[in-house]
């Protein structure tokens, strides 16, 4: 689908084989005075039962509502916040959203990933928010470049040498999150992007990077259709956990 003439985005999302699906993304794009700000997210929520459904759901909607009062903010004729204080004040109603619902009755202990991206094509550029073990990358002409680090134990592990990436792989512990929105004191990245013409921001939960190597990955100039094929990969690799991607290229 095309947001407007400089850019296109994509997404896709399927349930895997897993019974719920507890990723949730966003595209949203919103009119300004000085342009469109456009943003992306992806979240892998858990907790069990519905619980990881919902903190996923809720922490997107919060970042959704605070890229919305940003945007009524510039069409009220203020002076624009930089999109890094934007990000960390969506990302804070977020973990307060999602800490409040974590008191409900069959809700305790529920949290989640965040990865997201704002841009403002007028600025062309943007600012990725991450915590969690979902990942941002930057792509384009020049290839294909992660922009977060994960998040998790072995992520840790590897960071110090303990493990190889042979082992991190494997490990049991691959998916126990040292940083995510409902745990206590959850610290979040920014990371500043600027993008040229024909590059992108591409996010997605560990259902795709831990079935399908970014070695493998090919966005081609059909970014939905590129997104697809490698949704089709992982499902064909087993798709064992629920898979989401979404992405935005400056055309």
């Amino acid at each position: 689908m095309r947001l407007a003439p400089r850019l296109l985005v994509a997404a896709v999302s399927h349930v895997g084989r897993r019974q719920n699906n507890e990723d949730f993304h966003r595209v949203l794009r919103l009119e300004v005075p000085p342009g469109q700000l456009v943003l992306l997210a992806v979240a892998d929520g858990m907790g069990g039962m519905e619980a990881g459904e919902w903190a996923s759901k809720v922490a997107i909607e919060a970042l959704s509502e605070a890229a919305r009062a940003y945007a009524e903010h510039l069409k009220g004729g203020r002076p624009a916040v930089g999109l890094p204080r934007v990000m960390e004040k969506a990302f804070a109603l977020a973990q307060r959203r999602v800490e409040k619902e974590a008191e409900k009755p069959g809700r305790r202990g529920m949290g989640t990933t965040l990865t997201a991206f704002l841009y403002a094509d007028w600025l062309k550029e943007g600012v990725v928010g991450h915590i969690g073990d979902s990942r941002a990358y930057r792509f384009g002409p020049a290839g294909i470049f992660r922009l977060t680090e994960d998040h998790s134990w072995v992520a840790e592990r590897l960071k110090e040498g303990v493990l190889t990436p042979t082992e991190a792989e494997r490990h049991p512990y691959r998916h126990v999150l040292t940083r995510a929105l409902g745990l206590p004191e959850a610290r979040f990245d920014l990371v500043p992007v600027r993008l040229a013409p024909g590059e992108g921001v591409l996010l997605v939960t560990d259902g795709l990077y831990g079935l399908v190597p970014e070695a493998e990955w090919r966005l081609e100039k059909d970014l939905q259709g590129s997104l697809e094929a490698l949704l089709s990969e992982a499902l064909r690799r087993g798709g064992d956990d629920n898979i989401t991607a979404v992405a935005l290229r400056v055309e």
